[in-house]
C-alpha cells in the first residue's frame, strides 16, 4: 500500500472537473514573511511551494475572494471554502490567508473557530514564525459580546475566516457570521457537506444562488447523487472552492458484533415503555426533552456493554506495540425508568468514563479529553469553565504525543528540532488516549509523524454523526507514525446501535457524493455493520417470538378447563 504522505494529497476538485480548475493569478503568499527568523523555514518551504497544497489553496482563496467580478451571496459578501481532508494543512492556510490577505488589502482579518480550537491557532501561528499583527482572533461562543462592541466601534475586517466551518450548521452560528462587517467569507472544513440544508447554505454562499433555488434543483432531481455532484463541478469551474485529502492510509475491518444480553434487552424494552408513558399529555418542548434523553439512555446503555470487550483489545494491541486511539460518547445516566436494588435510580457512567476506569484497573495509563459543558458554547457565562477543560486537554493530549518537548518561560510547550530543523523523537508519556466524538475535532497535536513512532489503531463506539465520524478517523489516520492504521468498529444488536449505524450510513452516503475518496471503506463498513446488526436483531426477535409461543403452549397444558367444569 502506498503511502499518502510520500506525495501531495489527491486533489479531489481536479478529478470532478477533468482538470479543468482556475489557477490562481497572483501570488499573494509571497508577501507574508516571518517576523521571527529562527523559525523562519516552515513558512519559506510553505511559500516556495515545496508542499503546494497550502501555497496554492491560499492563493486560489484569495484569487476569488479580491476578484470585484466574483458572485456574491444575498447579502453582497463574496466567498470560498477550502475542502480540505484533514491533515492537509487547514490551519496554516486560514492563517497565512488571513495575513496575506491584511497585507494586501490594509485592513485585519477575522478569524474565528470554537474557543477549544483558538490555543491550536495560534500555536500554528508561532510555529510559522509570524505575530498576530493584523489578525483578529475570536471564539465563535463570544460572537454575539464581540459584536456589539463592534457595532459601536464601526470596525471593518477584510475578510471573515472561520475554522471548521461545519459548525455553521447551526442556524445562531450563521446569522452571527453574517453579522461581522466584512465584505468576504472563507471557509475550511473537512466535512461542510452533511445534509441537503448544510449543502445548499454553502453553495448559496459560493454562487450567490438563494438557497431555495438550489434546494429545488436538488430535491427535484431523479438521482441525488449526479445533483449533488454537478452543483459541485459548477462550484469548482467557477472558482468557488477547492477540495482536496489523502486517502485514507489503512485497514478498516469488519465491524466487531458483539452480544446483547436478554437482560439487557428487557431494559432497553423497559426504557423505551417508560419514556413513552412519560411523553403522554406532554407539551412539544418537554416531549422533544424526553425523546433526547431516551436516546442518550439507549447510548449509554448500549455503549456499557462494550466496555470489556475494548478493554482485552486495547490490551490486546498494546502487547504488539501499538498505539490505541478510543473514540466514543461519554454521557453518564442517571435512568428516569431503570432502578437499582434499593430503589434509587439506576445509574450508568459515560462509556469514555468506564473505559478510563477499566484501563486504570489494570495498570494501563491513559489520556484523557474531556467534552466540554454542553450547550456552554451559547453560554458566555462559561467561557472560563470551557477555556479551562481545553487547558486540560492539552495538557493530557501532550502526554500521547510523540516528539521531545520543553517548556519556555511563559508556560508554552515548545518543539526540540536538531539538524535540518527536523523534529526530535521521544516516546509518549501512554499508549492510549480517550476522546469524546464531541471533541475529535481538536487533535492539532496528532499532525506530527516519526518513522521510529508505533503504529496506531484507532477503536470506535458507533456515533450518529457523520462529521464526527470521519474527523476521528481522518484525525486518528494524520498521527504521529508513518505506518497504516487499523480501524475496529464495535457495534452490538441494540435498538441504540441500529439507528446510530443508519444516520451515520445516511450522512456518509450524502458525502459519499461529493467525490471523497477517502470515504469508500468506511460506507462499506458502515452499510456491513447496520445489515448485521439488523439481521441479529431479526434473529433474536424470532427466537424470542418462539421462546414465547413456547411458553404459552406450555401454560396452555398446565390449565386445562376441562378439569374445572361442574358437572
Amino acid at each position: 500500500m502506498e503511502n499518502p504522505f510520500n506525495r501531495p494529497p489527491i486533489d479531489v476538485s481536479a478529478r470532478q472537473v477533468d482538470g479543468r480548475v482556475p489557477c490562481w493569478r497572483k501570488d499573494y503568499l509571497a508577501a507574508v514573511s516571518a517576523t521571527k527568523d529562527e523559525k523562519g523555514r516552515l513558512l519559506e518551504s510553505l511559500r516556495t511551494g515545496e508542499d503546494p497544497t497550502i501555497r496554492d489553496g491560499v492563493n486560489l482563496a484569495l484569487s476569488r475572494l479580491l476578484d470585484p467580478e466574483g458572485p456574491r451571496d444575498p447579502l453582497g459578501k463574496t466567498a470560498f471554502l477550502v475542502h480540505d481532508g484533514t491533515g492537509t494543512g487547514k490551519s496554516f492556510q486560514a492563517i497565512l490567508a488571513a495575513k496575506a490577505i491584511a497585507a494586501e488589502t490594509g485592513e485585519p482579518a477575522f478569524l474565528t473557530t470554537r474557543a477549544d480550537l483558538i490555543p491550536a491557532l495560534r500555536r500554528d501561528l508561532d510555529r510559522l514564525g509570524l505575530d498576530d499583527s493584523g489578525i483578529t482572533f475570536v471564539a465563535i461562543e463570544q460572537l454575539g459580546p464581540f459584536l456589539k462592541d463592534v457595532q459601536k466601534q464601526k470596525q471593518q475586517f477584510s475578510v471573515a475566516i472561520v475554522d471548521e466551518a461545519q459548525d455553521c450548521r447551526i442556524p445562531e452560528v450563521r446569522k452571527l457570521l453574517d453579522r461581522i462587517p466584512a465584505s468576504r467569507q472563507l471557509f475550511f472544513s473537512a466535512t461542510p457537506f452533511n445534509n441537503i440544508d448544510e449543502f445548499c447554505y454553502f453553495s448559496s454562499k459560493l454562487t450567490g444562488k438563494p438557497i431555495h433555488q438550489i434546494k429545488t434543483e436538488i430535491t427535484s432531481a431523479n438521482d441525488l447523487q449526479f445533483a449533488v455532484a454537478d452543483q459541485l463541478k459548477q462550484i469548482i469551474s467557477a472558482g468557488g472552492m477547492v477540495h482536496r485529502e489523502f486517502p485514507f492510509y489503512g485497514n478498516v475491518g469488519p465491524a466487531k458484533l458483539l452480544p446483547f444480553s436478554a437482560e439487557s434487552r428487557s431494559a432497553e424494552t423497559q426504557l423505551i415503555d417508560g419514556y413513552a408513558r412519560l411523553v403522554e399529555n406532554r407539551s412539544f418542548a418537554q416531549q422533544r426533552q424526553l425523546r433526547d434523553d431516551l436516546t442518550i439512555e439507549l447510548n449509554t446503555a448500549s455503549d456499557a456493554t462494550k466496555v470489556d470487550t475494548i478493554l482485552q483489545r486495547t490490551t490486546a494491541l498494546l502487547s504488539q506495540n501499538r498505539k490505541v486511539i478510543l473514540a466514543g460518547d461519554d454521557l453518564p445516566v442517571a435512568s428516569r425508568i431503570l432502578k437499582d436494588a434499593d430503589g434509587l435510580p439506576k445509574e450508568t457512567p459515560g462509556f469514555l468514563s468506564a473505559l478510563r476506569l477499566a484501563l486504570a484497573s489494570h495498570g494501563i495509563e491513559s489520556s484523557f479529553i474531556q467534552a466540554v459543558p454542553q450547550s456552554s458554547d451559547s453560554i458566555p457565562a462559561l467561557a472560563k469553565e470551557r477555556a479551562a477543560v481545553a487547558a486540560r486537554n492539552f495538557a493530557e493530549m501532550a502526554r500521547f504525543v510523540d516528539g521531545a518537548y520543553r517548556t519556555d518561560e511563559t508556560g508554552r510547550r515548545v518543539e526540540l528540532r536538531g539538524l535540518n530543523n527536523q523534529p526530535l523523537y521521544a516516546p509518549s508519556q501512554t499508549k492510549v488516549i480517550l476522546i469524546p466524538y464531541q471533541q475529535v475535532a481538536g487533535w492539532p497535536e496528532l499532525n506530527q509523524r516519526f518513522p521510529k513512532a508505533p503504529e496506531v489503531s484507532i477503536i470506535l463506539a458507533p456515533t450518529a454523526s457523520a462529521d464526527q465520524f470521519i474527523q476521528a478517523v481522518g484525525r486518528g489516520s494524520r498521527r504521529n507514525s508513518q505506518g497504516p492504521t487499523d480501524v475496529h468498529l464495535f457495534a452490538n444488536g441494540s435498538c441504540a446501535d441500529r439507528r446510530r449505524m443508519s444516520a451515520l450510513l445516511k450522512g456518509l452516503q450524502f458525502i459519499g457524493a461529493t467525490g471523497s475518496p477517502a470515504l469508500a471503506p468506511f460506507l462499506q463498513l458502515a452499510s456491513d455493520c447496520l445489515e448485521r446488526t439488523s439481521a441479529q436483531r431479526a434473529t433474536q426477535d424470532q427466537r424470542l417470538i418462539q421462546l414465547q409461543k413456547n411458553q404459552h403452549a406450555r401454560s396452555a397444558r398446565i390449565f386445562e378447563p376441562a378439569r374445572y367444569r361442574v358437572n
